[in-house]
């Protein structure tokens, strides 16, 4: 694995974590503020990106 591949993990987890953490924090589950959609979605966000950069580094460019 590549030094690019393992910093491009790095980021993709603490996309998926910080996503996550937003996400379950908008909806109510995780101590903090009441319900908002607005931190929902942009968790959600957040977490969808690291699963597509994850998804592009494994996959790789396409020839």
């Amino acid at each position: 694995m590549t030094v690019g591949k393992a910093l491009g993990l790095v980021v993709a987890a603490v996309l998926l974590l910080a996503g996550g953490a937003l996400a379950m924090t908008g909806m109510g589950y995780l101590g903090g503020g009441g319900t908002s959609t607005t931190w929902s979605v942009v968790g959600a966000a957040l977490a969808g990106f690291g699963v597509a950069l994850v998804i592009s580094i494994f996959r790789g460019p396409r020839h």
